[in-house]
Parts: C-alpha cells; sequence; structure tokens
C-alpha cells in the first residue's frame, strides 16, 4: 500500500519544468524515498530504470571513466538488455547514490543533456568522505534537492482514512483562530496520541493501519530503529572494506544511546565531554555524522531571542532530537508507549511533547532554536514566525509560561517578541499570544505570514 506523501506534489511539478536539473532526494533511511519515487513513475507513466548502488555495487563501474550522457547511457542499457530508454519517457532512478559520487557528478552532464529525465537518492549525501579515497566534487547548482523527512501528522491522517478537505477545515481553525468543537478536538488528541507511539516511519505506520495495533507497530519500529542503528557499523567503500573503525562506530553508537539520558535532564543539552573515548573532534564528529545522516537534528541555543536568529545561535550548546518521535519512543521502550496511549506519562511527559514539537516544527521546515541563560530564564523553542522571533512553550498539560512573559515585558532589552504556547489547550488568541493543542503544531508551517 502506497500512502499520499507531500514530496508527490513536489515530484509531479518538478516533471513540468523546462530545462529541469536532474532531481536529488535526501532524508533519513526507511523514510520513503525509494517508494515514492516508484509511484512517481507509475504515476506519470514512465518506465523505470532503478540503479542500487548498494545492493549492486557492480553498477559503478560503469561512472569510472567518461560521463558523456550517451556513453552511460550505453552503459546503463547493457545492464539492462530488455529495456528501452527513451528521452522523456524514461525514468532512470540511481538509488543509494552516496556509493557512487561520480553518478551525482553526471548530474552536470544530464542537465545540459536536457534528454533524459533523473532522479538520485540517498540517506548519507551529507557525509564528506562517505566512500573513504574518493575526492568526487559535488555537482553544486546542478541538482533540484528535496529533503525527505518521515510522516508529519497531517500525512498520518491522509494514511488513516482522513482526506485533504478535512485536514484543511482543522487548518482553517488555526486560520481563523476559532474554536475545535470537543467532539472533533478530542478526536484529532486520540489520533495524536497513536502518532506519537509509532511515529511516522511509513512501514511502521503501515503495521498500524492494518493491524491497529500500537503493540506490532512499536515491534516494527524496534526492528527499523535497530537497523539503522548499526547500518554504520556494517557500511562498505567501493572497495569492500568497512567504512568505519570500530572506535568510530562505538562512538556513534554512544551519541545514540545518550539522546534519552540528555533528553530527561532539565535543561536537555547534550555534553560532548560525556562521550566515551576519542578526541574532542571525534566526539563532535559522531554527533555530526548523525546529524548528516538525517536521523538527529542539533537545537542551538541563541544569546538573545531576536532576528535573525542564526546570527546568534552559540555553537558550544545544543540539543540533540531524533529526526522522528518514533525513535524517542522506541528508546523509551513499550512501557512508555503504553502510557503515551493512555495519556498518562509521568514525570518524563515533557520530554515526549517537547520531541513532539520539535517532530512537527522540523518536519514543517522551520528552523529551530531555543533560549537558556544561567540565571534560570528559559524558552523551550524559539522561531522565526511571520517577521517576528516567536517563543514556543511546550507543555504536556497546561502551565505556566513565566519565562516568556518576561521577555515579552521587556521589548527594549530582548526587542518584540510573540507566543506560542503548545498543550493540552483549544484554540485561541490573546494580544500577542497564541494557543494550540499538541496535534496543531505542524499546522505551523503552513500560511507562516498571516499571524
Amino acid at each position: 500500500m502506497y500512502f499520499k506523501r507531500k514530496i508527490d506534489d513536489n515530484l509531479d511539478n518538478w516533471i513540468k519544468k523546462k530545462n529541469k536539473s536532474p532531481k536529488l532526494v535526501v532524508g533519513i533511511r526507511q523514510c520513503g524515498k525509494t517508494e515514492s519515487i516508484k509511484e512517481f513513475a507509475k504515476r506519470n507513466h514512465l518506465e523505470l530504470i532503478e540503479m542500487n548502488f548498494w545492493t549492486n555495487p557492480e553498477y559503478i563501474l560503469d561512472f569510472n571513466n567518461d560521463l558523456n550522457v550517451d556513453t552511460l547511457i550505453t552503459n546503463i542499457s547493457l545492464r539492462f538488455p530488455n529495456r528501452k530508454i527513451i528521452p522523456n519517457k524514461t525514468l532512470i532512478f540511481f538509488d543509494e547514490i552516496q556509493d557512487c559520487p561520480r553518478a551525482r557528478l553526471s548530474f552536470k552532464n544530464f542537465e545540459k543533456d536536457g534528454r533524459y529525465i533523473v532522479i538520485g537518492s540517498g540517506s548519507y549525501l551529507g557525509i564528506n568522505g562517505y566512500v573513504i579515497g574518493d575526492s568526487t566534487p559535488a555537482p553544486s547548482g546542478y541538482d533540484d534537492i528535496y529533503h525527505m523527512k518521515t510522516m508529519d501528522f497531517e500525512e498520518f491522517l491522509w494514511a488513516y482514512g482522513y482526506n485533504e478537505n478535512q485536514v484543511n477545515n482543522l487548518v482553517n481553525y488555526f486560520n481563523e483562530k476559532k474554536t475545535i468543537p470537543d467532539n472533533i478536538h478530542n478526536l484529532y488528541k486520540n489520533l495524536f496520541l497513536k502518532y506519537a507511539c509509532i511515529g511516522g516511519f511509513p512501514k511502521v505506520v503501515l503495521e498500524y493501519i492494518n493491524t491497529k495495533s500500537i503493540v506490532s507497530a512499536f515491534e516494527t519500529l524496534n526492528s527499523t530503529v535497530y537497523d539503522m542503528k548499526t547500518d554504520f557499523g556494517r557500511r562498505k567503500d567501493k572497495s569492500g572494506n568497512p567504512i568505519f573503525k570500530s572506535s568510530e562506530v562505538s562512538r556513534i553508537q554512544n551519541v545514540f544511546d545518550l539522546i534519552p539520558t540528555f533528553l530527561a535532564k532539565e535543561n536537555k543539552r547534550f555534553i560532548v565531554s560525556k562521550l566515551v573515548g576519542g578526541t574532542q573532534y571525534d566526539k563532535n564528529d559522531a554527533i555530526e555524522y548523525l546529524k548528516q545522516a538525517h536521523i538527529v537534528e542539533k537545537v542551538y541555543n541563541v544569546t538573545l531571542p531576536s532576528l535573525p536568529l542564526v546570527g546568534s545561535k552559540i555553537e558550544s550548546q545544543f540539543k540533540v532530537f531524533p529526526e522522528d518521535i518514533g525513535i524517542v519512543t522506541s528508546m523509551y521502550g513499550i512501557d512508555t508507549v503504553s502510557a503515551i496511549n493512555q495519556g498518562n506519562l509521568g514525570q518524563g511527559k515533557g520530554v515526549i511533547y517537547e520531541a513532539l514539537a520539535f517532530d512537527s516544527l522540523n518536519k514543517a521546515g522551520i528552523d529551530v532554536y531555543y533560549y537558556s541563560k544561567e540565571s534560570g530564564l528559559e524558552i523551550d523553542f524559539v522561531i522565526s514566525y511571520n517577521g517576528y522571533p516567536t517563543l514556543l512553550e511546550v507543555k504536556a498539560k497546561t502551565g505556566n509560561t513565566k519565562s516568556s512573559k518576561t521577555i515579552m515585558k521587556h521589548p527594549e532589552h530582548y526587542g518584540k517578541t510573540k507566543l506560542i504556547k503548545i498543550g493540552d489547550y483549544n484554540i485561541s488568541e490573546t494580544d500577542d499570544i497564541i494557543t494550540i493543542p499538541h496535534y496543531m503544531t505542524f499546522v505551523l508551517g503552513k500560511n507562516r505570514y498571516s499571524f
């Protein structure tokens, strides 16, 4: 079963462009890249030629010499003797393209040639030196890049059977700042708890849709996360040698295992010195690896919650959040998942709801920061929203927003700020403060300039 994804419209619009660059789809493993590209080919009646450089490393040899388009098409045709490669009718799909840097380099020639529809995808494209000993440059400016995430709550609703009009009606409540009727409000709250339990990996969502069993979906989630965690230890270079030394694999896994520990801490900052083994550079490199593999994201502290936020970020102070809430719940175990499903989380509920808010914000394409001072002033998240620095306070239920109110009362020091409170609320708006329920956080990525 294929679930409708947000990349679908992007790909359908891309193929209509004249003089288009080859498409490059990047994102965490198991987010649905390959399935979406195959469905795109089917939807647009394209013959599909798929070259997976991980499962079929012999394909790499076809790119070792001349990258002339006619030469490449001849090489590819020899790999698929029973298939015709027809200009503008065949999709040439390079999967796991990070394993063949010269295939990505060929994008420059494919773009200039203009006869062929080309898409590449991969999960490790941001990692320098992924193929040891290969110094092939990336063809900057010759690919149309799409950063794909796992399914967000909106896509989860589509998978569950809700159509776009139904979801848009929910968005309209936010746009008009109207109270959501209790029956609708409670329905979405319960669905959001399901999403919180299992996250957005398509394989996991499919298991839940088919079985309606959180336990069964959680077992699939655990398997998915385990494969992701151990994948970097299994990767080989083009000569068949391990990409990482055992000490490097250990450090990367150490970062991964420490994520729930730091999420549970009061200020949630990730302290690099707590990692085992290696120099400070090695430890930072392990964190960066997981970031470039789209498994985690860094959320930086800022010196002031004022625009531009990127200009005031503190490089040495950051939190680390997994890019999918399912990674978080997998780490906390089935008992925590059971508590989430029943709405009975204890002291750890703040951790889960903050990670959920990040999940929604990140998947909405919003750059996220936080603000923390030694004085005790602490803001969960700070974003740029509709031209203003906007404070986000995330509460499991409802709660005090003392730090935010302190900042808003002193524009002479912090500048003009607004506040969005995310919690067990309905929608309301008073002055520069908006309250929304947790399940509506994804809406912040829509109509961002209608505050």
